[in-house]
């Protein structure tokens, strides 16, 4: 009998079109979508184990770094761990774009906004590096070679485009998917409201600031999370 009028290989192919349907791996989506969640969590446990300094100068950063090795340690590798996870995250929500709205402006956030946080990751490493010095010479000394490398010009660069993510990147995205229907314009007025922390002379008022600002992103990897389902993937597919 030929394949064609064979019953049980007719069966056997429609049944794995129905099931499986071909698109975005859903695997794909919900490792992003749980990167993106993981995102705020991370980042916010990671200002909230910044190690404290005196006052915001060099010589008071460089030693609080060198004071407590374990505290900078965890402290740094949360923060480069939460922006390690949204580099990886943000870029998946390219696929959130249903319509012409956001096609452009979408991708283009997530790009910048990934290659920011890419930034950003990597200059965590200077902690531990500036801890190690502080505590292998004199304080001065310790603080004045800091400072010959953030002057280089290649670490300006470096600092500048890490530091776009973290006060320009996170509304960006926000403003992209609101722009494509895929979130609300409301959720613009948490990063706003969660810069403000930095002003309000409370304890504890940065850490929950920082949450505020980032927590957007949770909504965003709920989801893509959501567009795992093989339903949703087929709608997809017959959409396009």
């Amino acid at each position: 009998m030929s394949l064609t009028t064979d019953p049980t290989a007719v069966l056997t192919t429609s049944d794995t079109t129905a099931t499986e349907p071909v698109g975005a791996p859903a695997f794909t989506r919900i490792a992003a979508g749980l990167a993106l969640v993981a995102f705020p969590l991370l980042f916010t446990a990671g200002v909230a184990t910044s190690p404290p300094q005196a006052s915001d100068s060099t010589a008071d950063y460089v030693a609080s770094l060198g004071a407590d090795p374990s505290l900078t340690a965890l402290s740094a590798g949360l923060l480069h761990y939460s922006w390690v996870a949204f580099a990886l995250g943000v870029l998946a929500t390219i696929g959130l774009v249903r319509g012409r709205r956001g096609r452009v402006v979408v991708p283009v956030a997530a790009i910048l906004t990934s290659f920011s946080a890419i930034q950003l990751s990597g200059l965590l490493l200077s902690d531990w590096f500036t801890g190690a010095v502080a505590r292998a010479m004199p304080l001065e000394a310790a603080a004045t070679l800091t400072e010959g490398v953030w002057a280089d010009p290649w670490v300006t660069t470096w600092q500048l485009s890490g530091q776009f993510v973290g006060f320009v990147g996170i509304p960006l995205v926000i403003a992209a998917l609101a722009r494509a229907g895929v979130v609300s314009w409301w959720l613009l007025a948490a990063p706003v409201v969660g810069f403000a922390g930095f002003f309000v002379p409370v304890p504890g008022a940065i850490v929950v600031g920082m949450f505020v600002s980032s927590a957007p992103m949770i909504l965003v990897g709920v989801r893509l999370i959501r567009r795992a389902s093989a339903r949703v993937r087929r709608e997809e597919l017959a959409a396009s």
